[in-house]
Formats: C-alpha cells, structure tokens, sequence
C-alpha cells in the first residue's frame, strides 16, 4: 500500500511537472503570436504554481513589457532575482528593463555577467541579450549582432529565432539588406517561421508605397505558412483600412479570430464603422463603449470619434476628442497620421495655432520613411498656406531641404518662391542661390534671384542682399531664356523692363536703357509704355548737350558727353 501511495505521489508530481512545462510553453506560445493578454494569464499561473521557476518570471517580464508595463516586469525579475541569485537569464531580463529606464551602463554590466556565468556558450543567454538590445530604444544594435553571431558560432546551433533578433538589429541600423538575410537564415531553420516572413515584408514598408506588391505578398505568404500568426492579418487590415474598407473588413475579421479580444481591438473594430463613412454610427458606437467600460474602455474610442467629428465639421468636438485620446492613450497608440489630424484641427483655432507646428515635428520623429516625413512638411505647408499664413508656409517648405538633402528643382522652387511671396527675401535668396549651384543651366534660379533682389531693394528690405546682384541674375536669365524667347516671353519681358529702369534711372545709361526697351518691344510690339519711355529717352540723347567752354562762365560742372 506503501509503494503504491509512493508510486502514485511521484506519478502526481511527474504529471505536474509536464503540466507546468506546457503551461510555460503554452505562454510562450501566446507571446509569439502576440496575445500577450492570454500569454501574460498563463505565465502568471505557472509562476504562482512554481514561483522558482527562472523561464516563467523571463517570459512573463518580457510579456509585461509587450504591455508596456515596465514597473510590472521589473517587480517581476527584482523578486526573482531575491529568490534565484544571480540566474543568468534573469539577469538579461533585469537588463531588458534597465536599458527601458535608459540605464544603459547597467544593463550592460548585467548582460555581461550573464554571458560570462554561462561561459558565453550559451545560446538562449546569447539570443536574450540580442533581443534586449534589438528591441529597447536604447539598446546598442551593433552590440546585439555581435553576441547573436557568437550564439551561431556555438556547437549544434540551430535556434531561429536568434536570426529574427539579429534581423531585427540589422533593422534598427537601418541596414534592410542583411536584415532579409537575417530572416531567411530563420526560414532556412523552420520554414514555417511565418514571424520571419512577415519581418521581410516590414523591411520593403520602409521603402514607400511602391513597394506595395512586394510587402503585401510577404504578408500574404506569412499566413500561409501559418493562418494563425494575428500580425501579418493586422498589417493587411491597416493597409486596407483607407483603401478598401470591404477588403479591411475582412482581414480584420481573421485578426480578431486569431488574437485576445481586447478593448483595443474592440475599438479597431468600430473605426470601420467610420472607415465605410458611417460617421455618426461611428460616435454613436464609441460612446456606448466609452459609458459601458468607462475608464477600462481604449483610448482609440476617443480617436475614432475626434476623426468623425473632424469629417461632420465639427472641430470643437474634434479637438476635445483628440486632446482625450493624447492624455489617455500612449506611446504605443500614436500613429503619425494622428499627430498632422491634431494640427490640422489645432490650426482651426487662433490660441491652439502655435501648437500646430509641435505636433507635425512629432509626426516627422515619429515616421522613420523618408518620403513620408517631406509629406506631413508639405501638409504642414498647405494647411498655412491655406489660412494666409504665407510666412509659415515658407517655413515648412524651406524644412523639406534639411529633411531630405537630396532635395531637387520641384523643392527649390516652391521653397523659393513661397518665401518670396512671404516677404522672407534673406531665405528666399539663400534658396535661389542653392538652385544656382546645383542646376547652374537652368534659367529659374537666376530669375527667381532677380526677382528676389529687385523686390527686396524696391521695399527697403535689402540688408544683407547686393544691390547690383540683380544685375548679374537677371543678365543670366536672359542669356539662358533667351533661347525660348516666344515660351518666356513675359518673365523676359519684365527683366527687360528692370533693365532698362536700372541703366535709365540709375546708372543713367539712356542707350543702354533704350537698347532693352527695344528688346522689349520686338516681343511685345503693342507695349505702349515701352515705346513712349523709348521716345522719352531717345530725345534726351538727342538734345544739343552744353558746350564744355560755356559752363566755365555760370561755374557749373561740365557734364559728359554721350555721343
């Protein structure tokens, strides 16, 4: 009887052990599809049914700060860390929160412990380490790569998910390239890896819009190798949303079958209310979500009702609606898209104008596209321009030149001209000179310089500008214009007349004056001004000019001749 109960105890704690196992692996499981709400339930049970139990506190931390719950996972390993000492894999975790807290020096003290408990040969501790410093802002990449290349280097390596955390460093470098390889070094180890499938399409978003095809396919092919993995169906859902909202509609419907169903994702679920144009049906439904969960409800709730007012008109409730969405909501909620709507509704406002600009600055931080940070600039632009705000508008055009250096004519142009027309001639001058340079044959930076030049020396605004640098760019525009005289005939025309004002009242050149008012009226032969000004000069030249003998008897001063 007594080896009976004996074997039957030991069976029992044999089952509990398996039992645990799955619960831990069940956890990790959730984690890798990111139901983190789900992953963070099991983790919590097996950690309470084995509070010693190193991988579950690990994985529960790194769940918790999925969550965005940094505090939760630092209790997490400080009471883990109390019980199992210096446990390596708790150590990386403790420095996975660390470099969050920005203390990067002693995170990595802790990362290098870790390695040496464990005599660098420890693939798990190696790939923990990557992933940290791939993952928090802080974290050093370069640093990542090297100790995921020295996990591969350890004997019967075949971990994929190290490649995924090497990826993801390579990404952080911004080096797309050998991130794909990265990835595909993951699919050559499990090649239903669909997390490694989708990563390679996250890498051609970066590439814009054009690359839609390609990103969409690896979205695609990520479902297929497993229909379960949730993100790829949300990225397909968002791509979509403003696109088809049928097509949305339906991905969103996998996403939610495969994913925690949370007041975040119910609050997804009504913005395609609003998506499919809907927008009172959109309010409506956000409110009677907001009354029912009150302060558990999403802070998206508030967003999607802020967009609806904005396309019913209603800028007063769209601004309160989208000053509630930023005080409740997070990090981890803002889009850029949201911060240009909260400026464009800002700009509606006379005291809520100068906020405008802060917020279209943290769309450019926050978007790492190049392409789509000179946008939110040019959005930035319309919307002043829109108001008569010319000054602002050339602002924001002259900032696309330092956010893209790669800027061309269409950038120099507009940022030129539209400081022109705002009366900031400096800036202007400065733009048109940088045309110069760069396309130094073509005709629009020398007249947009002599346009410049003439009217800041015309409204007293010159300081700083040359007052004969006119000259020289209206002279080289002619030359270059010149030789499209019928498709330039107007803008030539009007440096022609400068000209000959120029040499006329200033220089007192009347035949140098006469010979541009010509050049001016064998474009325009029906240029009435241009003639009568002629005549006027032509008799000045013509008229007997005083002998130089005579004036000795007035004392005047003898005038030159111009014949």
């Amino acid at each position: 009887m007594m080896k009976h109960t004996i074997r039957f105890m030991v069976a029992a704690v044999l089952l509990c052990n398996v039992a645990f196992a799955q619960s831990v692996e069940e956890g990790r499981k959730f984690f890798y599809y990111e139901k983190y709400n789900s992953a963070k339930e099991t983790l919590e049970k097996a950690l309470a049914a084995k509070p010693d139990d190193v991988e579950a506190a690990y994985w529960l931390g790194q769940t918790l700060i999925e969550l965005n719950d940094i505090a939760g996972a630092k209790k997490v390993y400080q009471t883990a860390l109390q019980t199992k000492g210096s446990e390596p894999l708790l150590l990386v975790g403790m420095g996975h929160v660390e470099l969050l807290e920005h203390k990067g020096n002693d995170a990595r003290q802790r990362f290098e412990t870790a390695i040496s408990l464990t005599k660098g040969k420890d693939v798990d501790i190696l790939n923990a380490v990557g992933h940290a410093n791939a993952d928090a802002p802080d974290g050093d990449a370069k640093y990542a790569i090297e100790k995921l290349k020295q996990a591969t280097e350890v004997r019967r390596f075949k971990e994929p998910f190290v490649y995924i955390n090497m990826g993801d460093a390579y990404r952080k470098l911004l080096d797309g390239g050998a991130a794909v390889t990265a990835y595909q070094n993951a699919l050559t180890l499990n090649d239903k890896l669909a997390e490694a499938e989708y990563k390679i399409g996250k890498i051609y978003v970066t590439q814009g819009q054009e690359q839609a095809n390609i990103f969409l396919k690896h979205y695609e092919q990520a479902i297929a190798l497993d229909p379960a993995y949730a993100p790829a169906y949300y990225d397909l859902y968002t791509y979509w949303y403003s696109r088809d909202v049928n097509k949305a509609r339906d991905y969103f419907a996998k996403y939610k079958a495969n994913t925690d169903f949370t007041p975040s994702v119910e609050a997804e679920e009504i913005s395609l209310v609003y998506a499919s144009g809907d927008f009172k049906g959109a309010i409506a439904k956000a409110d009677e979500k907001l009354q029912k969960d009150g302060e558990k409800a999403s802070p998206k709730l508030y967003r999607v009702k802020a967009y609806a007012y904005d396309k019913l008109g209603d800028s007063v409730n769209a601004l309160q609606n989208m000053e509630l969405f930023f005080s409740k909501g997070d990090s981890t909620l803002f889009l850029p898209d949201n911060y240009v709507k909260m400026a464009q509704i800002s700009a509606k406002f006379p005291d809520k104008l100068d906020q405008a600009d802060s917020y279209f600055n943290k769309a450019i931080a926050m978007d790492t596209l190049l392409k789509n940070k000179v946008d939110y600039a040019k959005a930035a632009s319309d919307m002043y321009k829109k108001i008569q705000n010319r000054v602002k508008s050339a602002d924001w055009l002259t900032k696309i030149l330092s956010i893209d250096t790669g800027y061309g004519k269409t950038e120099l142009f507009y940022a030129g001209w539209e400081n022109f027309y705002g009366e900031k001639y400096q800036t202007a001058d400065s733009v048109f000179n940088l045309y110069k340079q760069k396309y130094p044959d073509d005709m629009q930076g020398y007249y947009g310089g002599f346009r410049t030049k003439w009217m800041a020396d015309t409204s007293g605004a010159a300081s700083g500008i040359l007052s004969e640098a006119p000259i020289e760019d209206a002279n080289k525009f002619i030359e270059i214009a010149g030789l499209d005289s019928l498709k330039n005939k107007s803008a030539l025309i009007l440096a022609y007349g400068y000209l000959a004002g120029y040499n006329a009242n200033t220089l007192k050149d009347y035949e140098k004056a006469i010979f541009y008012l010509d050049k001016m009226i064998s474009l325009d032969p029906t240029n009435v001004d241009a003639k009568n000004n002629r005549d006027i000069l032509q008799k000045a030249l013509d008229r007997p000019q005083p002998r130089a003998d005579s004036t000795k008897k007035s004392g005047a001063a003898a005038k030159p001749s111009r014949k």
